[in-house]
């Protein structure tokens, strides 16, 4: 089965991939040079689809984190994902590098199509790939989720996952890329016990996607032996959530201050259904 790593051109991404090839036969990695287009263009495209105030109130909050959180974050997660890569095996060697610019580009589906052809690709990825990309391989593409669907689709789960009670909500799932987002069918998912009351949501989906990675790779090697593992969704509900505004995180303040003045907080780490996977 020829699989490939699909991911963003960042020193956080390449830590995880390369933990992941240590442990499963990768045939290669192919990295994505950029993420979105300009940013004038970005935010003018998110006050159209959402109005200015959403938009406006998305960036008061992205400059807030920038000021007082991302450099802390860096560093916690550089300890923690450093800490990771130096237990790699000290014979491992990465596999084939190959780069696109744009993962939905004419040139991207003529690498994948043409000269890799996977059966299945993993994906760590923040954009929607478009169908034309998504049927290339012939068992789909898998993205990995730092949360668990279908009640944490979209991005930032865990600060939804945190500001609404729900703890069992940060983790990570492994799904289908299919047309809507996060809609797939769910190969393996897991919550993840971090501390939401001191990690933030950015440091804690980082690190649920490592402590994603073994459960990948077994899922990985089912497929290849010609299973079809899925976690079961009945009776569980679906909820699409965007990026948090400033507004957003004064609630997510105001709740975290009042769960560290509770004596216990373990009830909220239990989910209202039950994970049953299909033999």
């Amino acid at each position: 089965m020829r699989t490939f790593f699909l991911f963003h051109d960042d020193w956080s991404q390449w830590i995880k991939a390369d933990i992941a090839a240590s442990r499963y036969p990768f045939d290669g990695f192919l990295v994505i040079r950029r993420t979105r287009a300009w940013w004038g263009a970005y935010l003018w495209k998110r006050a159209k689809r959402r109005g200015w105030f959403k938009m406006l109130d998305e960036v008061l909050y992205r400059l807030y984190y920038l000021i007082f959180h991302s450099a802390r974050d860096h560093a916690i997660l550089k300890d923690f994902l450093n800490q990771r890569q130096c237990k790699l095996p000290a014979d491992y060697k990465r596999p084939p590098v190959y780069r696109v610019d744009d993962i939905n580009s004419d040139e991207a589906m003529r690498l994948l199509k043409d000269e890799l052809k996977p059966d299945v690709c993993l994906l760590m990825v923040n954009v929607i790939v478009k169908e034309k990309i998504v049927t290339i391989p012939p068992l789909g593409m898998l993205v990995l989720h730092p949360g668990l669907t279908p009640e944490y689709r979209g991005v930032h789960s865990a600060f939804w996952a945190t500001c609404n009670r729900e703890f069992w909500g940060i983790g990570w799932s492994l799904l289908r890329v299919e047309a809507g987002v996060d809609t797939g069918s769910v190969l393996e998912q897991e919550t993840t016990r971090f501390d939401p009351l001191t990690e933030t949501h950015v440091v804690m989906q980082h690190k649920a996607h490592v402590e994603g990675i073994e459960r990948v790779v077994e899922t990985l090697k089912k497929l290849a032996a010609g299973e079809n593992p899925r976690v079961m969704q009945n009776g569980r509900t679906s909820c699409n959530y965007t990026h948090p505004g400033f507004t957003d995180f004064l609630k997510y303040r105001r709740v975290v201050q009042q769960l560290r003045a509770e004596p216990s907080v373990a009830k909220y780490w239990d989910p209202p259904f039950e994970t049953r996977r299909e033999k």
